[in-house]
């Protein structure tokens, strides 16, 4: 054989070597990238969160997911985002993932933007302190954010508030927000849920009432504050409704405390001596603002009192009131209501 031939059938079988180790690579190749989409990050489960920044490029995501535990490989799931046309569509954000969902159900989850939502509730009678500690406890934001923000009369005017701040407007409800949001977005949605509540007519009976929305809300806000039973709200709306009638101080109790930071009750006689514009023993009409965020129920209160001739209630411990229409009736049922 000339040495010409023997050197084309050495180059040749090289060629095949050579293209038979490129064929084992690419199976196992194939197959390593097979596992990878079938197998889990880990073999049991844990919960990864953490957030993907705004503007983190493609393979700066797969890093990321590798180094959390929740890909076992970046350069495979890059190669999948690719494989997909997803590598454009990856959405910033606080996720949490199981180190048990497969590649592609992490990939979809970052297309589509599953984000972790937080939700909280506002209940009734909740004040801006309520709300700014009810946010920060999910690590929504600061509670400072909150207060802040509530208490910023150029926010409260943005929003068409005519008052000083937000207190009575953070309407109680349901909420669900998803990081990052800072604290006016916050109370802006819940001013926006507050005007999608008010009932039909408010305007028109604001006027009959001769009182601004403020003032009404502030009634509300007292209303819900001492009101327990539903049946009830009407009732006690219509009693400081005849006192304002008669310039007789509104007497209510939570007024006295509204501005006393951390106050965790009970209502002491010092407190109704203390001095506080809120404080409704000693300053007549009503206080300067809400004193905290009413309900639905209480709105409608405050809208429309029941026509009734009491001047005074007290409690009966039950959650329910007596209420009487002379002082004598009422020295009575204070009477009755400390009896064991």
């Amino acid at each position: 054989m000339s040495l010409g031939k023997k050197l084309l059938k050495a180059v040749s079988g090289f060629f095949l070597v050579l293209s038979c180790l490129s064929a084992i690579a690419a199976t196992v190749g194939l197959f390593h990238f097979w596992l990878f989409l079938h197998l889990p990050a880990k073999s049991l489960p844990e919960k990864k969160q953490f957030f993907i920044p705004r503007k983190t490029g493609a393979f700066q995501v797969a890093r990321l997911l590798q180094f959390e535990g929740v890909v076992r490989n970046a350069s495979e799931f890059y190669l999948l985002g690719l494989l997909k046309h997803s590598l454009h569509r990856l959405q910033a954000g606080e996720y949490a993932f199981s180190t048990l969902e497969s590649p592609e159900e992490v990939l979809e989850k970052i297309v589509n933007g599953k984000v972790v939502i937080y939700s909280i509730t506002l209940p009734e009678g909740s004040t801006v302190r309520d709300v700014a500690a009810i946010v920060a406890k999910d690590g929504l934001t600061g509670s400072g954010q909150i207060i802040e923000a509530a208490r910023n009369p150029k926010l409260a005017k943005s929003l068409g508030i005519k008052a000083d701040g937000l207190e009575g407007y953070l309407f109680p409800d349901t909420y669900r927000f998803k990081k990052p949001v800072c604290g006016a977005s916050i109370v802006s949605r819940m001013v926006a849920r507050f005007r999608q509540k008010l009932p039909a007519g408010w305007q028109a009976r604001e006027k009959e009432l001769g009182m601004t929305l403020n003032e009404i809300i502030t009634m509300a806000s007292i209303i819900e504050k001492e009101a327990k039973v539903d049946s009830e709200r009407p009732v006690i709306s219509g009693v400081f409704y005849n006192r304002l009638k008669i310039k007789m101080p509104l007497q209510s109790d939570p007024t006295a405390v509204y501005d006393l930071p951390g106050f965790s009750g009970p209502v002491t006689p010092a407190d109704l001596k203390r001095q506080s514009p809120y404080n409704t023993y000693l300053v007549k009409g009503l206080p300067p603002g809400p004193i905290c965020n009413p309900g639905a129920k209480s709105i409608m209160a405050a809208l429309y009192p029941a026509n009734v001739p009491y001047l005074y209630f007290v409690s009966n411990h039950n959650g329910t009131h007596t209420f009487s229409v002379t002082l004598e009736e009422q020295q009575k049922a204070i009477s009755n209501s400390r009896k064991p």
